[in-house]
């Protein structure tokens, strides 16, 4: 016969030997270590929420043609893009690079490692990462949209009078996948995006009919198991009341599509299918996004808050929603905060909704742009640009 030990015995053994010491020692044995290590965790909370009340000017330079000069958050550093070139300056604010071009009006997109810039209506696109240029392509057609991924893929959009040229480019340049989207059939690309892998890649195309309009959010696969699909599309999904002029990929596997009256979640290694809806009982005035989470902003008519702004991380959960008294211009994430700023006021949220920077400049603003998720920020006006840090 097998012999069994009675496992349940030793443990009461345990716990009581266990609550001997505690009595020996008393309540103050235990009371001081919570007490200690309470106050270790509030300091923590409270210093990583402290409020700010002003800033401290770190350098300064030239913005050069003001308006048209624009600021990206690059690694620890800054990007400076404007219609005469691209340059990145490190975490000390030193040029590491600079590329010239001529460009009536530059667009940039920044995923990870790369940097893809490109001219509306032009025909060129410019590749970058951390160490300069590593690629320009060469089109035959005008460049409407452009979007680059971690790996350094770029798809763009060319522009045709009644269709539209899609091209997917790898890493070398080298052309993966060309198509076309006509317009009374396919419809207008409204918006695109690559996964970080580049395996996946989704478009959102506005179909209009005889006065009325519809969505379709297509997603393609560009892998082996893709090979099966007519025209690479493993999944696609038609929309007849929401228009969605923003769809975005969050990792590899889920792309959030954002419209005038929801918001989509789809989640999928191979195949995207819809995983959460979530749906709008307000305007939607903003969209605003990082590697991780976007956030909305609603207007709330009638209300004494002009907005309430919440918060989702990419599988759809909320992790912040609070209302905003500011009428800003622009919004974005500034690490576990939400900035939002005018061409004067600037507030900057916590995702509870306190307020931990409030400043009104005594000079024009064209953009806010923080730096490394910190406390340090570009601070552009028309004329000149500086590095702040909050205090």
């Amino acid at each position: 016969m097998p012999k069994f030990t009675v496992v349940t015995d030793k443990s009461k053994n345990v716990i009581l030997r266990l609550w001997d010491k505690i009595k020996a020692r008393g309540l103050r044995g235990i009371i001081i270590p919570l007490v200690i290590l309470l106050v270790i965790v509030t300091g923590i909370f409270l210093f990583l929420n402290r409020p700010y009340s002003s800033y401290e000017v770190m350098s300064s330079f030239s913005s050069g043609t003001g308006a048209s000069v624009k600021y990206s958050s690059y690694k620890a550093g800054v990007l400076r893009c404007s219609n005469d070139g691209v340059t990145y300056f490190n975490d000390k604010l030193e040029q590491q690079w600079s590329q010239g071009f001529d460009m009536q009006s530059p667009m940039l997109d920044v995923c990870g490692d790369y940097i893809a810039v490109a001219d509306v209506q032009g025909s060129d696109v410019y590749v970058f990462n951390s160490q300069g240029l590593i690629k320009k392509i060469e089109l035959t057609n005008s460049v409407e949209q452009i979007c680059v991924n971690a790996k350094g893929y770029v798809f763009t959009v060319l522009g045709g009078q009644d269709r539209k040229m899609l091209r997917y480019y790898n890493s070398s340049g080298e052309l993966i996948a060309e198509g076309m989207a006509q317009l009374t059939k396919t419809g207008y690309p409204l918006s695109c995006d690559i996964s970080e892998d580049g395996r996946l890649f989704a478009v959102s195309y506005l179909f209009v009919s005889n006065g009325m309009s519809k969505t379709n959010l297509v997603f393609y696969n560009f892998d082996e198991s893709g090979q099966t699909s007519i025209d690479r599309i493993v999944s696609s999904y038609e929309y007849d009341s929401c228009i969605f002029p923003e769809i975005r990929f969050m990792g590899n596997e889920t792309a959030v599509a954002i419209g005038d009256s929801q918001a989509l979640i789809f989640q999928g290694h191979d195949k995207p299918s819809l995983s959460k809806t979530i749906d709008f009982s307000k305007e939607l005035k903003s969209v605003f996004f990082d590697d991780d989470r976007f956030g909305l902003t609603f207007k709330n008519n009638g209300e004494e808050n002009p907005y309430t702004t919440e918060v989702y991380k990419a599988n759809g959960n909320r992790i912040g929603n609070f209302s905003m008294d500011i009428h800003y211009d622009s919004i974005v994430f500034s690490g576990d905060n939400v900035l939002a700023y005018s061409d004067q006021e600037c507030k900057l949220y916590s995702m509870s909704g306190g307020v931990r920077f409030n400043y009104t400049f005594d000079k024009k603003i064209m953009q806010i742009q923080p730096i490394n998720s910190g406390s340090r920020y570009i601070l552009a006006a028309s004329d000149q640009a500086q590095i702040i840090k909050l205090k």
